[in-house]
């Protein structure tokens, strides 16, 4: 028999309703999504799901984890979800964990330095899987991961490839080339010219300051965009540029 709330204060619903806070989520490890396409996402991902939240029944035919559903009001709904109107199911999933030995085994990362716009974060996230990059390493300061734009920017993608967020950039990545982003540098090499190593780090910095000169102490070379007349392009854009120019070898 499904379990039913209609009770906005039911403790797992409180709880829950904490997830739309980076803090908690962090404390936690849970995360939530809404909508049967993230849903489904999380099922053909294997995420380990918590629970299963929906307001219209006819909606059981489609799971098969019933014993993770519960059945709950609009009014509750509408206290867990972040969206404006109310989704017909939400998803409270495990976050993803991974250690640094998975990233270090792959040969094209992508680090991201104290990125703050959640929507860039999840429009590179899908465009690092476009472009056949196998991880993401997050550093500093930047967007929570976990934060619902960023889920839904990333359109399905999210969970396709391992992120992982780092402190700084240890020694486990020596074998790794570094290539850095930064608009002002002395010495820079268009993208179109670089043939990349097998292992590489492909960096970006802030929207606002691109990479800190603590981290382009690391770099073992800059790349830029050619571009007509125009002195920087939008994050995201540049990051898929210089993906799509780094996969083409």
């Amino acid at each position: 028999m499904v379990n039913k709330i209609t009770s906005l204060s039911n403790s797992k619903i409180v709880e829950y309703s904490k997830l739309a806070n980076s803090k908690y989520r962090c404390e936690s490890g849970l995360f939530s999504v809404e909508g049967e396409k993230a849903f489904e996402d999380i099922i053909n991902n294997k995420i380990s799901i918590r629970d299963i939240l929906i307001t219209d029944e006819s909606l059981l035919t489609k799971i098969s984890k019933q014993d993770k559903v519960t059945v709950v009001s609009e009014a509750v709904m509408k206290k867990v979800a972040s969206s404006v109107s109310a989704p017909k199911i939400l998803t409270v999933a495990e976050q993803m964990v991974y250690k640094v030995s998975e990233l270090t085994k792959q040969n094209r990362l992508l680090l991201l330095e104290n990125i703050s716009d959640a929507g860039n974060l999840g429009t590179i996230i899908r465009d690092a899987v476009a472009f056949g990059f196998e991880g993401i390493l997050l550093l500093g300061n930047c967007v929570d991961l976990y934060n619902s734009k960023v889920v839904r920017s990333a359109a399905g993608n999210f969970f396709k490839i391992p992120i992982l967020k780092i402190k700084k950039l240890t020694d486990e990545f020596n074998d790794f080339k570094i290539y850095t982003t930064y608009l002002h540098s002395d010495k820079s090499t268009y993208a179109d010219k670089i043939i990349p190593e097998k292992k590489f780090i492909l960096s970006f910095g802030s929207e606002a300051s691109g990479l800190t000169s603590e981290f382009m102490k690391n770099s073992s070379e800059n790349v830029i965009i050619k571009t007509n007349n125009v002195e920087s392009l939008n994050l995201a854009t540049s990051a898929a540029i210089l993906m799509y120019e780094f996969s083409k070898h």
